[in-house]
């Protein structure tokens, strides 16, 4: 009984520190992790189609019951986001809730910044009355941060994730 209890004392040993990973390995395989997730979100970002999922704006306020889109394909944007803040000029507070915008942008511009796994995108609209700059910081995997600067508004940053189009 003593013999058989040892041997399979001794299979449970063997065969867990066979199992086990070692810190290295388990280090590298979440960096390995993290490299194809930034390669996927990168892929992403050069197809050109994509769209933004805005699920907080300034840090907190939830917009789960807040409808939003930020779309961006084949060379056009189709923003249509809520605005809380201040308006310069003669808007005075809020007057318009929403930044919306359809069409193709001023300006495109994408940054890969490979050592920190990070994406900047720069878009510049202008519509009738206003200029925006939007800028997404686009983590390795898809997380991201939108700050809009506008003409007449206060500044207003959106966080969510950047996400496949379907169509």
């Amino acid at each position: 009984m003593k013999n058989g209890s040892f041997k399979i004392l001794m299979f449970l040993i063997v065969s867990g520190s066979l199992i086990a990973q070692t810190k290295e390995e388990k280090k590298q395989k979440k960096e390995d992790y993290k490299n194809v997730a930034y390669e996927d979100t990168k892929n992403l970002i050069d197809s050109g189609t994509y769209i933004f999922n805005a699920s907080f704006v300034n840090g907190g306020m939830s917009l789960a019951t807040n409808t939003n889109r930020f779309i961006v394909k084949e060379g056009e944007v189709d923003i249509d986001l809520p605005f809380f803040g201040s308006a310069r000029g003669d808007g005075g507070y809020n007057s318009n809730p929403r930044i919306a915008y359809k069409g193709v942008p001023d300006k495109y511009d994408v940054e890969y910044i490979d050592k920190k796994r990070r994406s900047i995108i720069k878009i510049g609209i202008r519509s009738s009355n206003e200029r925006h700059d939007i800028t997404l910081t686009v983590g390795s995997s898809g997380q991201t941060t939108v700050k809009v600067i506008s003409s007449s508004r206060s500044s207003i940053n959106y966080s969510g994730y950047l996400k496949p189009l379907k169509e």
